[in-house]
């Protein structure tokens, strides 16, 4: 450094430090304390250290590669029981890492051997021994090995990495799709050719393959160019602002440095609420502005905004905001704020939600409705594959064309899943454990049996599941006895078999048509049906022998007393259930 001037060397150190921080911030560690010239770290995982210190070495050895003057890495790695005093660590593991550091040559990790030994299997670096190393200060000879890493290959592309959730494709791609697909990526293109921001939200039940679709998009523009930033929602488990506080820290961890010391230096620190990892990447930021809640949440807002605005004069963005019927009420207040702010900027919004879990008085049904308000926001409503489209799943699964067994699965198939791809794509996983259907030598499905009705893998069951027991069980009760009357029944037999009045029947069979478990026949007042045949199916199953015998009888006798004497058109109805009734 001594070659360099002032100005000069400052501008390594600052580098030179901002890749480990990023590399820190990547891997889940905590900064310690700056010791001069190197970084004390310490981590909750002994995988997480190995590879933090890798992933260091490489990203020192590919920021060489554009100086003049190079600048070298030693690392030294210990674990065990320490010492946690006033934000520092004591402890003879911090003494041993401190002593592995000083005897290492540049470019080079020593760990003491406990720290392989504890990652096992979940680091997968090469390690070299080199025995017992007696070290400055410490009684015993400590077991060591040097960690064997290879540097990146290629040249340094830079930039924010697809969010890991979204690089894998499935198997069969986006099958049946090919309008929905069109219409995503027409929005890319506008907000690509600086058109304007765009917020586009694809609705639909579960499994219809919502976030395979926006995710297939997100691909696409990535590939483009794009900054692409992902957040999701989990049910019971919304934090505040949980959907924009996983992206951001996604682009906050990923970032150079340049690109946010200048966002801390238009909007302070204001960001750090939302995404802490800021203060890892950013040492001493300045203190928070605001003095109340409301300047608070402006600020934030406004930093949130600024960022993905400055962010998109480089490159344009896609947000992708996964599963927002769980999202919390920060989280929608932040994305109607971002759709109205009036900032230019090239941002794609692409959120999905259940349709069918949405309540009148669900926070998210009033953010749609103010969001439709605005201009460049659209909607996409997601339904089941048609016939077609369920074959041309199945051939995309297999690899080749089906036989005319193949395609009469394929019909049995939209049958009993009435063409949702999470339900096909499971019983097709089933039927295959099972042997019902398997390849034969030349790799085409060959199938045992015929298909009248479909058996009920237990993921399927899992889901149709937890959609009846949200309803209560007075819902999952009168659901049930509609299953043993058949996929399609009626209000008047319901109400008979179940010992209930009709208001009290529609008021529970509403509420199963809002979360699409039933549908009301619209060509026939008072008959109701199952949305999926495997619903019906999953309740007529989940009945013990006893109960559902009882069930029958029940059914049969309502049949009978609304039949009155003249029971000859509903004989094939009334012999099923009565046979059924009857014990073995």
């Amino acid at each position: 450094s001594q070659r360099l001037s002032a100005e000069a060397a400052d501008e390594v150190r600052r580098g030179h430090f901002s890749i480990l921080r990023q590399v820190v911030a990547e891997t889940g560690g905590t900064e310690v304390k700056n010791l001069g010239d190197g970084l004390m770290v310490a981590f909750g995982s002994a995988s997480a250290a190995l590879a933090c210190s890798v992933a260091m070495q490489q990203g020192v050895e590919r920021d060489n590669r554009r100086r003049d003057h190079l600048v070298g890495l030693r690392v030294g790695l210990s674990g065990g029981e320490v010492t946690h005093e006033d934000d520092d660590y004591f402890g003879d593991p911090v003494i041993e890492a401190a002593r592995l550091c000083a005897v290492c040559e540049s470019g080079q990790i020593l760990a003491a051997d406990i720290v392989r030994l504890i990652a096992g299997r979940r680091s997968r670096h090469p390690y070299n021994p080199l025995g017992e190393l007696t070290l400055k200060g410490l009684p015993d000879p400590v077991e060591t090995v040097e960690v064997l890493w290879e540097p990146f290959g290629g040249s340094d592309a830079g930039g924010v990495p697809l969010p890991a959730r979204l690089a894998r494709r499935p198997t069969a791609g986006v099958v049946g799709r090919e309008a929905e697909v069109e219409t995503l990526l027409d929005a890319m293109k506008r907000v690509i050719a600086s058109e304007g921001r765009e917020v586009l939200l694809v609705s639909g039940e579960a499994g219809q393959g919502k976030t395979t679709l926006v995710a297939e998009a997100a691909r696409v523009g990535f590939d483009d160019g794009a900054c692409v930033l992902f957040g999701h929602c989990e049910e019971d488990l919304a934090t505040p602002y949980q959907l924009f506080s996983e992206a951001i820290t996604h682009f906050v961890t990923h970032a150079d440095e340049e690109q946010l010391l200048a966002h801390v230096g238009a909007h302070g620190s204001e960001l750090a609420r939302l995404v802490p990892a800021l203060a890892s990447r950013i040492p001493d930021l300045p203190a928070y502005k605001a003095t109340d809640a409301d300047t608070e949440r402006y600020l934030l807002f406004a930093a949130v905004v600024g960022l993905l605005a400055t962010v998109s004069e480089h490159q344009p963005v896609v947000l992708l905001l996964d599963d927002l019927q769980w999202a919390d009420k920060g989280s929608l207040q932040l994305l109607r704020h971002l759709t109205a702010a009036d900032r230019p900027m090239r941002v794609l919004v692409l959120g999905t939600y259940r349709d069918s879990e949405l309540s009148h008085s669900h926070a998210l049904v009033e953010t749609l409705g103010r969001l439709r308000r605005h201009s460049g926001v659209s909607r996409i409503e997601l339904t089941g594959l048609d016939d077609t489209g369920v074959l041309s799943l199945m051939e995309a699964t297999a690899g080749h064309s089906l036989d005319a067994a193949g395609v009469g699965l394929a019909h049995a198939l939209y049958r009993e899943t009435d063409g949702n791809p999470f339900f096909v794509g499971e019983v097709l996983r089933h039927l295959s454990e099972t042997g019902a259907i398997y390849q034969d030598s030349t790799g085409r499905w060959v199938a045992e049996d015929s298909f009248d009705q479909i058996a009920l893998p237990d993921s399927v069951r899992e889901v149709i599941g937890a959609r009846v027991v949200r309803l209560g069980g007075d819902a999952e009760r009168v659901l049930s006895m509609a299953a043993v009357i058949g996929r399609d029944f009626d209000l008047d037999v319901l109400a008979r078999a179940t010992g209930t009045t009709d208001d009290y029947l529609l008021d529970v069979l509403d509420q199963a048509t809002a979360v699409a478990l039933v549908r009301e026949r619209t060509d026939a007042p008072g008959r109701y049906s199952f949305a999926h045949a495997l619903i019906q199916h999953t309740l007529y199953a989940d009945l013990g022998p006893t109960r559902r015998a009882r069930a029958h009888r029940h059914v049969a006798e309502a049949i009978e007393s609304l039949s009155g004497d003249r029971p000859g058109a509903r004989v094939g109805e009334l012999a099923h259930h009565w046979f059924h009734a009857t014990q073995a």
